[in-house]
């Protein structure tokens, strides 16, 4: 059987095929997954309370809660955000850190008499290319 295409639609479907192949071609560059960390708050404290990445890297944060809501904020990163209570999916907060450094985070909800003590700290510390 021969299929007959009018030659602008062969280019067309040519150049789909080669953008396709390049997509998929072996050494193709791409993004670098992102540095995965599991929070979990409850009873007035995040575990883990210090969390240490590298400048430069996309970090996401999997936040969930044992109990009531909370807030998740960070100090000098723009992160501030409500974990829904127990039984609720977790929430994913996805951010660069560009800045070595130590950030404090906190609980940003009024949760409780513990309210106040319920924090830790991000720790960015500079990337071994930045040396």
């Amino acid at each position: 059987m021969v299929v007959l295409m009018r030659p602008a639609r062969l280019r067309s479907l040519l150049a789909v095929a080669t953008i396709a192949a390049a997509c998929i071609a072996p050494g193709h560059a791409q993004a670098p997954r992102p540095h995965l960390v599991r929070v979990t708050a409850e009873r007035f404290t995040f575990t883990p309370s210090q969390i240490t990445v590298t400048a430069g890297e996309q970090v996401e944060l999997r936040l969930k809660s044992e109990d009531t809501a909370h807030g998740f904020g960070i100090h000098g990163v723009p992160v501030n955000v409500i974990i829904p209570k127990r039984g609720h999916d977790e929430l994913v907060v996805s951010f660069r850190a560009d800045t070595p450094g130590r950030y404090v985070f906190e609980c940003s909800r009024m949760c409780g008499a513990g309210h106040n003590f319920m924090r830790g700290t991000l720790i960015v510390r500079e990337s071994d290319g930045a040396r």
